[in-house]
């Protein structure tokens, strides 16, 4: 069990937390023996640059439509750090907002997208083709209350180009080919594009940190359920050219942030991509790693003054047994310590083709698996979030996405039932992942930094991150992972 703390509402929601403010302690696979263990403050590894989540895409109608009191209710969860008097927290104090530049699938009173929730509106006046920066008024109302409580940083991320610099005229690719939707001859256009807003936004007081125009590039986005496209290394490459060129020509300080990859293997391997699409490019998305910061590589372009010496990918897929956790982030730990890149973990939720409990390590049988933001899920994220920043050596951990417009749903905070007109708000409510993630998110503004220990038995234990002068729970073996996060109530 636990020790006992006054830990106001982190200790209740999560016993991780107890173990974040405590000295070290260990259990075994018994529960029943301890392990000594020995934290040196003085040795630091690792910083844990932010914790982050992604605007899109229910929050551009609850700041579009809704009432003032719930929009100021969720934007203090997602982002404040500040304490009641009972020293329960106001939220989680987010310090990194990912911000949506749509492509416009939701313009006009009938929107082409299938599910309108999932749209998103461009910054680009579908009549004039000017940029207008008023046409977003509800993703620039979460930005304000973002900086308003202490967020310091922001990231703009694309899932498609404008639908005007389309190839199809569409929000989403029509051909299983995995090249890009983007028009040959709009690469510049796009880069301009993105780069402009980010100057504006820049202008208007916001810490624009990244741009990251690609997500997911090695999915084929043929569905017409949200926004898309793919995108081959080599197209990729010429967009961050372009985009280098856009950015300095700005003297932004803004850095391109590569490439958001669907799955963690991608980055190192082509094992998964070419499992699931075993006639594919020799130049699809994967081994971006290699591709990217390898000067022997086609694509290479390490030498881009506004390429962030980063990697982002998401924690998909490979989250579902305990030995895949550490295996696959230790690999790409490994692959990116070798070409001197930081790992960051920049998208990850409760999908739900992995409700099924036989699946998955450490959910009972009977867990109600219609409910996609209960208490098995926001300890299973607990773990992902553990490994990421412990095996895979993550510099930020990012949640998709902040709320969503109907409950038992994968987001931080979700309305109460289903809001059948996104437009009307109804009562705004967090859930046990947003207080998951706040776990570690608090824990971000006492300084996290990787901390050095010394076990009786080194050999299976896990090295886990540490605040500084305080010591957090660590394990014997990969067979406690469950009862760690799991123990005590």
């Amino acid at each position: 069990m636990l020790m006992n703390a006054k830990l106001g509402s982190w200790g209740k929601i999560l016993p991780f937390a107890a173990a974040a403010c405590m000295p070290a302690m260990l259990l075994s696979a018994g529960g029943g023996s301890s392990i000594g263990v020995e934290i040196d403050p003085g040795k630091k590894f690792q910083k844990i640059e932010y914790f982050g989540a992604s605007d899109a895409w229910s929050t551009q109608y609850v700041g579009d439509y809704w009432e003032d009191l719930l929009k100021e209710k969720a934007a203090r969860l997602l982002f404040s750090r500040k304490f009641d008097g009972a020293g329960n927290p106001e939220g989680i104090g987010l310090s990194l907002w990912r911000v949506n530049l749509g492509g416009g699938s939701l313009e006009g009173d009938e929107s082409p997208i299938k599910f309108p929730w999932r749209g998103a509106r461009s910054f680009i006046d579908p009549k004039s083709g000017k940029i207008d920066m008023a046409r977003c008024p509800g993703l620039r109302y979460f930005m304000e209350k973002a900086k308003e409580h202490g967020c310091e940083n922001f990231l703009l991320f694309s899932n498609t180009p404008p639908i005007g610099m389309t190839k199809n005229s569409s929000y989403h690719k029509t051909e299983p080919d995995f090249r890009s939707n983007l028009k040959e001859d709009c690469y510049d256009d796009f880069a301009e594009y993105l780069a402009e807003v980010a100057k504006r936004l820049s202008d208007s007081g916001y810490n624009i940190k990244y741009i990251s125009p690609v997500n997911e590039p090695s999915w084929k986005w043929t569905t017409d359920i949200q926004e898309g496209t793919p995108w081959l290394n080599p197209e990729i490459k010429r967009l961050a050219v372009e985009l280098d060129k856009s950015i300095q020509k700005r003297g932004l300080e803004t850095k391109i942030f590569l490439p958001e990859a669907d799955s963690i293997q991608n980055i190192y391997g082509c094992e998964r991509f070419q499992k699931d699409n075993p006639n594919s490019r020799e130049d699809a998305a994967f081994n971006q790693l290699y591709a990217f910061f390898d000067p022997a590589s086609k694509d290479y372009i390490g030498d881009l003054k506004t390429l962030a010496r980063q990697i982002g990918a998401h924690s998909y897929h490979t989250h579902l047994k305990n030995g895949q956790l550490r295996e696959v982030r230790e690999r790409a730990a490994k692959e990116a310590q070798k070409y001197g890149v930081e790992f960051h973990q920049t998208e990850w939720c409760f999908l739900g083709f992995y409700a099924d409990p036989k699946k998955l390590d450490g959910f009972t049988a009977d867990w109600k698996t219609k409910n996609y933001a209960d208490m098995q899920t926001a300890l299973h994220m607990a773990k992902i979030i553990y490994a990421d920043l412990v095996f895979g050596g993550a510099r930020s951990w990012s949640y998709w996405v902040a709320t969503e417009l109907r409950d038992g749903i994968c987001a931080l905070i979700d309305a109460e039932g289903f809001v059948e007109d996104a437009k009307k708000g109804r009562e705004m409510r967090p859930n046990k992942l947003l207080w998951a993630l706040g776990n570690y998110s608090a824990l971000r503004q006492r300084l996290w930094n990787g901390g050095k220990k010394r076990g009786q038995r080194e050999r299976k234990m896990f090295y886990n991150a540490q605040c500084v002068n305080k010591g957090l729970q660590d394990t014997q073996d990969s067979k406690c992972w469950s009862r760690l996060f799991a123990c005590g109530s």
